[in-house]
């Protein structure tokens, strides 16, 4: 049974995903790192090291990324397409919601992934 305690997973999922979103909008493996950054500091913050605390953590943290990610990848999109000369009025809105739900469904499966290889490093 996950034991959800909010105030433990709230600061390192918000810290795990400003890591993801920054590193989002690079690549998108990197939401791998800040879902186990997220599950770092949530053990380190007294939290369970187990895959259901540590996995929702990196799910959450991925989830906020995504959402950072999409905003970040949005504005470089839209200041390149502008230095080029092109209107970015007609890539703005399918492509800002096309990217806002991928981001925040990979970014939820991949931070889970990332709070789950820490728990298996971490056990070891």
């Amino acid at each position: 049974m996950v034991s959800f305690d909010q105030e433990k997973m709230l600061k390192p999922a918000i810290i795990g995903g400003v890591i993801n979103g920054i590193l989002g909008a690079i690549c998108c493996l990197c939401y791998v790192i800040g879902g186990a950054v997220a599950a770092h500091l949530y053990v380190n913050a007294g939290g369970i090291c187990d895959y259901e605390n540590c996995g929702l953590v990196g799910a959450i943290s991925g989830v906020i990324g995504g959402i950072i990610a999409t905003i970040l990848s949005f504005l470089f999109m839209s200041a390149y397409l502008s230095a080029i000369g092109l209107k970015a009025a007609m890539f703005a809105g399918a492509s800002f919601v096309i990217g806002f739900i991928t981001a925040i469904i990979f970014g939820a499966i991949l931070g889970a992934v990332g709070g789950v290889i820490y728990v298996v490093i971490k056990n070891r």
